[in-house]
C-alpha cells in the first residue's frame, strides 16, 4: 500500500473514531466532501455542520483539532488490532456488496478468506440444552467442510456454534457489538481468546467501544452480510436473531431453520420461519447438500468421513448403537452397554477423536451426522 493509500485509510479510520458517529453518517460526509480527507478537513473547519446534531458536531470538531490520524492507525497496529477499510483488497467481498457495508472493520486474529464459504449459526441467548447441542454439532460439522462458522459470541446458541467449530479445528468468526478488545459477555473471555488465536474477532466499532443496545441490530447486518446462508437454531418470536434473518433476506441470502419443540417459547420463531418457507435443517448434511459443500471437505480432518471408516471394537460399536437411540451421558451409556464408567469414557474419547461421536454441553454425547447415517444403513456395525 503506497503512502497516499495509507493516509486515506488512516483518515477513514479516524472518521469511525468520532464519538457517536455511525456508518450512514460517514457515508453522508463522504458524499458531501468527496473523500475521507475532505470530510476530516470540513469537520476541523466547522464546515460539516448539519451532518449531525450540533452537540455532536462540537465534539467532533474538538477532537479533530489535535487528532493525528496516522498515529492513531499505528497505535492500533501496535496493539495487534487489524484494520480494513471498504475498498481494500482484503475487505470481505461478500460483505462489500451489501447495501450498508461498514466503511471500516476492526479485527483480532485473521480475516476469513473469500474462498471460504461463510455460514451463520445463530439463535437464542437463553438456549435450551437441545439447542446448545444442535448448535455445537452444526458448528463442528460445518467447520469440517472448511466453512467459516459465523456468529455473535453471545451466550447460548452463538457460543455453542463457535465452540463446535473450534473443537474440530475449524475457522470461526465472531462479530461483536462492541470493540474487539472488549469481552462481552465478560465470562466469554476465554472463548474470545480461542477465537482470536485461530479465527477472527470482528467489529465495525473502534477498540474501547462498550456494548450498547443499538449496536446489536447493526451488528446483525454484518453477520448476514458475511454469510452465504443463515441457520437459526432456536429463536423466540421477538428474538434478535430474526433481525439477522431480515438482513439476510434483504441481501438475497439463504435462510434455514432447525425445527423445535412445539411447546417451547424458544422454538416459536424458528417454527414460524419454517412455516413461512425457510429450509428445514434436521442434520448438518442438509446444509452441506443445499450449498454443495462436498468439495470443500477438509483433507486434514481425521476419520471425519463416516463411522464406517472407523475401525471399532465390539464395545465401541455397542456404544455407537446406544447413541443411535439418542443423546446420553456416560452413566446412561455404561448401564446400557454393561461397560464400567471408566471404560465407557475411554472408548467415547477414542470415538470422539475419530469424529464418530460428539461431546455436547453437560458431558452428554451424540453421534455425528454421518455416523448416525452409517448406523441407520447398517444396524449391525
Amino acid at each position: 500500500m503506497d503512502p497516499r493509500q495509507i493516509t486515506e485509510k488512516a483518515e477513514m479510520v479516524a472518521l469511525r473514531a468520532l464519538p457517536g458517529i455511525d456508518n450512514r453518517q460517514i457515508g453522508r460526509l463522504l458524499a458531501l466532501f468527496g473523500s475521507p480527507a475532505g470530510a476530516w478537513d470540513a469537520i476541523r473547519q466547522g464546515a460539516a455542520n448539519g451532518t449531525s446534531r450540533s452537540s455532536a458536531m462540537a465534539r467532533w470538531q474538538e477532537m479533530a483539532a489535535g487528532f493525528n490520524t496516522l498515529a492513531n492507525l499505528q497505535d492500533l497496529q501496535s496493539l495487534g488490532i487489524g484494520v480494513v477499510a471498504k475498498g481494500d483488497q482484503d475487505y470481505p467481498q461478500l460483505l462489500a456488496v451489501t447495501h450498508d457495508a461498514p466503511w471500516v472493520l476492526f479485527y483480532s486474529g485473521r480475516l476469513p478468506r473469500d474462498d471460504r464459504v461463510g455460514i451463520a449459526v445463530i439463535g437464542s441467548r437463553k438456549a435450551t440444552p437441545y439447542g446448545l447441542e444442535v448448535a455445537r454439532m452444526l458448528g463442528g460439522e460445518l467447520a469440517g467442510y472448511e466453512v467459516n462458522v459465523i456468529s455473535g459470541a453471545a451466550y447460548g446458541i452463538d457460543s455453542a456454534a463457535h465452540q463446535g467449530a473450534l473443537e474440530c479445528g475449524g475457522f470461526t468468526t465472531a462479530v461483536l457489538g462492541c470493540g474487539v478488545d472488549v469481552a462481552y459477555p465478560r465470562s466469554n473471555s476465554p472463548l474470545f481468546r480461542r477465537i482470536a488465536d485461530s479465527g477472527c474477532i470482528l467489529s465495525e466499532y473502534p477498540p474501547g467501544t462498550h456494548p450498547a443496545k443499538h449496536h446489536f441490530p447493526a451488528r446483525n447486518r454484518i453477520i448476514a452480510g458475511l454469510s452465504k446462508a443463515v441457520v437459526v437454531v432456536e429463536a423466540a418470536e421477538d428474538s434478535g436473531a430474526l433481525l439477522t434473518v431480515d438482513s439476510a433476506l434483504a441481501e438475497g441470502r439463504d435462510v434455514m431453520a432447525v425445527p423445535g419443540n412445539l411447546f417451547s417459547h424458544n422454538s416459536k420463531g424458528t417454527n414460524a420461519l419454517i412455516r413461512n418457507g425457510a429450509m428445514v435443517v434436521t442434520r448438518p448434511e442438509d446444509v452441506i447438500r443445499e450449498l454443495d459443500l462436498k468439495s470443500c471437505r477438509l483433507s486434514a480432518q481425521v476419520s471425519r468421513d463416516g463411522f464406517s471408516h472407523v475401525e471399532t471394537s465390539k464395545e465401541e460399536a455397542a456404544l455407537a448403537r446406544a447413541l443411535a437411540a439418542g443423546i446420553s451421558d456416560v452413566e446412561e451409556l455404561s448401564t446400557e452397554t454393561g461397560l464400567s464408567a471408566a471404560d465407557t469414557l475411554a472408548r467415547l474419547s477414542r470415538l470422539e477423536i475419530a469424529g464418530a461421536v460428539i461431546r455436547g454441553p453437560g458431558g452428554r454425547y451424540f453421534l455425528s451426522g454421518e455416523a448416525q447415517e452409517s448406523i441407520s444403513k447398517n444396524p449391525t456395525t
